[in-house]
């Protein structure tokens, strides 16, 4: 069987048709994925710093003092600012299934958080409170245990002197 070279040709430029539209569609996603935010392990007294021992998928109980309190975010693209309110300096974004490190609620629904290495608020609706624990490889996970403590029991209240603004952070 013998295939001329109208053919031959034909084909090798739909090959390269669909190499270069690959090539063009992984470009465009790369350059408009979300900006990833290196977090900081620890910084706050409230928490199990340096000396944090890891936690084991194969432990059988882990010591309450090794559960801190993280912020998830459950909504995409939310706005953190450098104070309680919209009309405060805005940081940066913070996107669905982040989590960060949790210092306190305040009465006027702000939460703050250590974002970029930096005190920082973000509006409580988009987050939720998570007990986690430091896993093997340094990272937070989810602690799921029975004597995992409640939402109640995790909030710190702060009403701090902030002069809060209205708002919902968005």
């Amino acid at each position: 069987m013998k295939i001329n070279k109208k053919t031959l040709n034909a084909v090798m430029y739909g090959v390269i048709i669909v190499l270069v539209i690959g090539i063009g569609v992984s470009a465009v996603k790369l350059l408009t994925r979300p900006k990833i935010v290196e977090q900081p392990q620890s910084s706050s007294s409230e928490t199990v710093e340096a000396s944090i021992i890891f936690y084991e998928e194969s432990s059988e109980a882990v010591d309450l003092a090794d559960i801190v309190v993280r912020a998830r975010v459950i909504d995409d693209n939310i706005n953190v600012r450098s104070g309680p309110g919209t009309d405060f300096e805005r940081y940066g974004s913070a996107y669905y299934g982040n989590t960060l490190e949790y210092i306190s609620q305040s009465h006027n629904g702000w939460t703050k958080i250590i974002y970029d290495g930096e005190e920082a608020y973000i509006y409580s609706e988009y987050i939720e409170l998570v007990p986690m624990v430091v896993n093997v490889e340094g990272e937070f996970t989810e602690y799921l245990g029975a004597d995992a403590p409640t939402a109640e029991e995790m909030i710190k209240w702060s009403d701090a002197a902030e002069e809060p603004a209205e708002g919902n952070g968005n």
